[in-house]
């Protein structure tokens, strides 16, 4: 019964979600058209019809759990483990590509099967493996960029977005959707304020679209919204949820500039070309990766 409720009340909000933001996309895509020569759809409208099918693409899995769910979240971290070794072809430092793949498919096999023995051991070998990879290819010169870049990616853009499975497997339907649900509306709100409110830069050097509004409009629209979204996580208190909300949107936001200090270092301004409107997946899921495995120990600490 609760979990048909937490169902239920998710569609609303999602449709709540989808016709809020189509009516800011039409407000400012006006706005655009009228003082820019824009042709064809347009940024703001590619990023809504975008939304329009990532939602549900990764709802119904998360609805179904495992083994769906635990492939997708497996495809997906795959994806962005691709498009960061696809980042470091343009870039003057090397990337052991084998050790990452190595070390992918076995995080990857961690999470499908839901082995948190196998999981959660993953960071020590990966620095031991690759550390030791200079001394069998007899390397001297930058082996400690090339080896920290590896570790990086592996970690960073292979490992860390695998928590969302042990989420789900912890907190069930409504953790997965209470912790996704937050980061995505921290980056919708951030951005709508941003455009609407937006004056003072944030870190201009890092990311120059930012705005101190914007960020700030996150952390409060997200706050609320994690009152919203109490419904998911019945075990949590109203001041507990509020506080998650609050951390999910800043840590959301650190993710977001982290991929930018990544992206300016190699000279890039999006990580691909996937998601139309939004770049690459990197892009548009970087908040999810720095917040899924601190709210995954956060919220075991806080039950």
């Amino acid at each position: 019964m609760l979990y048909d409720q937490i169902v239920k009340n998710t569609l609303v909000i999602l449709l709540f979600l989808f016709g809020s933001i189509f009516v800011l996309t039409v407000i400012f895509d006006r706005k655009k058209r009228s003082k820019e020569k824009v042709k064809g759809l347009g940024e703001l409208w590619l990023r809504y019809i975008t939304f329009l099918f990532i939602a549900p693409a990764f709802l119904i899995p998360a609805y179904f759990g495992r083994p769906v769910f635990n492939f997708l979240i497996m495809g997906m971290a795959a994806l962005y483990l691709r498009e960061f070794f696809q980042l470091t072809q343009t870039w003057q430092h090397r990337i052991y590509r084998w050790e990452g793949r190595i070390f992918a498919l076995i995080v990857l096999l961690g999470t499908l099967f839901e082995n948190k023995f196998v999981f959660f051991r993953i960071p020590v070998f990966v620095v031991m493996f690759v550390l030791a990879t200079p001394v069998f290819l007899r390397e001297v010169k930058d082996s400690l960029k090339h080896t920290t870049a590896t570790i990086v990616g592996i970690l960073y853009f292979g490992w860390m977005f695998s928590y969302a499975v042990f989420i789900r497997d912890s907190f069930g339907f409504g953790g997965i959707i209470f912790v996704c649900f937050l980061v995505t509306i921290n980056d919708l709100a951030a951005f709508w304020v941003g455009k609407a409110l937006g004056k003072r830069k944030l870190i201009p050097e890092i990311s120059p679209n930012k705005t101190v509004e914007g960020a700030l409009g996150g952390i409060v629209i997200t706050a609320i919204f994690a009152l919203v979204f109490k419904y998911a996580l019945p075990q949590f208190s109203y001041l507990v949820c509020i506080f998650l909300g609050v951390v999910i949107s800043l840590i959301g936001q650190m993710g977001d500039l982290v991929l930018s200090v990544i992206k300016r270092d190699m000279c890039v301004k999006d990580s691909g070309k996937i998601l139309p409107g939004h770049g690459g997946v990197l892009d548009r899921f970087d908040s999810w990766i720095f917040s899924l495995p601190l709210v995954y120990y956060l919220m075991h600490w806080l039950k």
